[in-house]
């Protein structure tokens, strides 16, 4: 009796160590998505930009660019806010699977919302993907931290 008392003790102090754990890794998780989704942001701007510079001046296109063999949709330079934009980018260098992409509009601009799947102990954790407004601005990519404790 005693030592399933015991024992009985040590999981209850124990179990909020591991809950806290578990928050701690899924917003690792997810700046780790965040900086994923920003560099390949970055890429598809570069490989834009080594486009046009290839192009006749004054040529503009870079509707569509190919990342890991993934067909990108992109607009003003940088990846569309959308699943065949920065979404399908991201995706190309292998699905995750507890990842939920969802429209959103972020300052009058369409985004996206990068939301890891809610859990017991850590709610949606989220960001956002707001595309470039126009040419010459960059995605604005921000953490919604009330989203995650």
């Amino acid at each position: 009796m005693v030592a399933l008392i015991v024992v009985a003790v040590l999981v209850a102090l124990a179990l909020p160590r591991l809950a806290s754990s578990r928050v701690a890794a899924r917003q690792v998780l997810l700046k780790s998505l965040m900086a994923t989704t920003q560099s390949t942001a970055h890429l598809f701007h570069l490989r834009c930009e080594a486009q046009r510079a290839a192009l006749p001046p004054g040529s503009t296109d870079c509707g569509e660019l190919l990342i890991q063999g993934t067909k990108v949709v992109g607009v003003h330079g940088w990846p569309a806010a959308s699943l065949d934009g920065i979404a399908a980018a991201v995706n190309s260098w292998g699905e995750a699977a507890d990842i939920d992409w969802r429209p959103a509009r972020f300052d009058g601009q369409p985004a996206l919302r990068a939301r890891l799947r809610p859990t017991q102990v850590a709610g949606t954790c989220e960001f956002i993907y707001a595309q470039a407004a126009s040419p010459g601005a960059a995605p604005r990519i921000e953490l919604t931290d009330a989203s995650c404790p």
